[in-house]
């Protein structure tokens, strides 16, 4: 049963961006023993695809421009980032607590109280990069156009980077179930480049129908993405629910996760697999770029070093008078790129545009000579001595060298012939 009034979130008007509009409601379903439970959902209003957990992180350098001045001590930096998470969600930190050392930080800030799990803030060591790890409830709880707020800050941090994203999609009457993702896994819908991921069903109700609820998955969870289709409803203990969500978790790795999914979580949703764009409502697919993930952290990490190298040097050539021009001109290398920045690894048009004849296909007519000439491998045949016509060895040479092989071979045979045998 589901209450589909409650508020509308519309596009922030104080904003160029567009984001998907998203509606609030109540789920029910019964705790197994007559009583009714309400759940609060909230869903795309056009596709019904919502985010359901994120991490992402940032240079710690982002709280010093949101504070405007120094700080010091791990407090005053979780006391802006508290600050503004609030601004953002509607909640802050709300203490720190225990780190359990997983995430390799040196602390941990808790988000929500003990009981309700909102999720987490970790800092302290990680390249001075601060984690926030919004999880499903405090996605669910947060104030109304977090998603776009969240976004708009991040485009204004240092170092930016979501490492986690999860998409979901509910089917409240069981329009899709567990049992029809494996079907559908089975017939190529969760296929990527010709690719089909590994699967695996988790639940004894796929056996024996108890009423726990089935879960399918798709992929590993370590995957650029992981598919999580299951029962929510039977999860939460409603025996008889429908209920089932359809969740992709989208990891960085093999994939740059971009900063537009949190405003547009329909068309990346739909973008991820085939089956997404069977569902009704969905938009225009996205897709992620690899080749740009790589590309911007292979430049960031070059720029990183650059700049401890020559970044002094760079100021003292300032002070002494040199202009921008002059110090480019002055630190630059004659050619070249830095590895892994070459720009033909990046676009083929730029390999097309550093080759001096084309690919071989395209080329027909040219003198490999003139080629090799060019690098002076040959060029001792300008000689005006050498005579192109005439043999290195004489025409008799090559009879001579078959005599003596046959010969050869006639004495090897009749030094290992055993005439006993005949």
């Amino acid at each position: 049963m589901t209450n589909r009034g409650g508020a509308k979130l519309k596009t922030n008007s104080k904003s160029s961006e567009r984001m998907s509009e998203v509606e609030y409601f109540s789920h029910f379903i019964s705790d197994g023993k007559g009583k009714l439970l309400e759940i609060p959902q909230r869903r795309g209003k056009q596709d019904g695809v919502f985010v359901d957990w994120i991490s992402f992180t940032f240079h710690e350098d982002t709280l010093l421009k949101v504070s405007g001045c120094p700080l010091f001590s791990d407090a005053e930096y979780m006391y802006v980032l508290s600050r503004k998470l609030e601004e953002i969600l509607g909640f802050g930190i709300t203490r720190k607590c225990k780190s359990r050392g997983n995430k390799f930080y040196e602390s941990m800030y808790r988000l929500g109280s003990d009981d309700v799990d909102y999720g987490e803030v970790h800092f302290g060591g990680q390249r001075n990069t601060v984690l926030v790890e919004l999880k499903g409830t405090g996605c669910s709880v947060a104030s109304p156009g977090w998603e776009l707020r969240l976004k708009q800050f991040l485009d204004d941090s240092i170092r930016t980077r979501i490492t986690r994203i999860d998409l979901a999609l509910d089917f409240f009457d069981g329009e899709y179930t567990p049992d029809q993702a494996l079907l559908d896994h089975d017939n190529g819908f969760f296929d990527n480049s010709n690719q089909r991921p590994k699967s695996e069903t988790i639940g004894t109700a796929w056996r024996n129908e108890d009423g726990s609820g089935k879960t399918f998955y798709v992929g590993r969870k370590k995957n650029s993405r992981f598919v999580r289709v299951y029962e929510k409803g039977r999860q939460l203990g409603d025996k008889e629910s429908k209920w089932v969500r359809f969740e992709i978790q989208f990891n960085y790795g093999d994939i740059e996760i971009p900063l537009d999914i949190l405003i547009n979580q329909g068309s990346y949703f739909c973008g991820a697999f085939p089956i997404c764009r069977k569902f009704k409502n969905m938009p225009v697919p996205e897709r992620f770029d690899q080749r740009k993930k790589t590309l911007n952290l292979t430049f960031e990490h070059k720029l990183h070093y650059a700049k401890n190298a020559v970044g002094k040097l760079v100021n003292f050539m300032i002070e002494m008078g040199f202009d921008n021009s002059e110090i480019v001109e002055s630190l630059k290398a004659d050619s070249g790129f830095p590895k892994g920045l070459e720009p033909e690894k990046y676009a083929l048009e730029m390999l097309r545009d550093g080759l001096k004849h084309g690919f071989i296909h395209e080329q027909p007519d040219i003198d490999l000579e003139i080629e090799l000439d060019e690098l002076g491998v040959i060029a001792f045949k300008n000689s005006d001595k050498f005579d192109r016509e005439k043999r290195l060895f004489s025409p008799d040479y090559d009879v001579e060298k078959e005599r003596k092989y046959q010969e050869y071979l006639s004495k090897v045979y009749h030094q290992n012939v055993d005439y006993d045998y005949f």
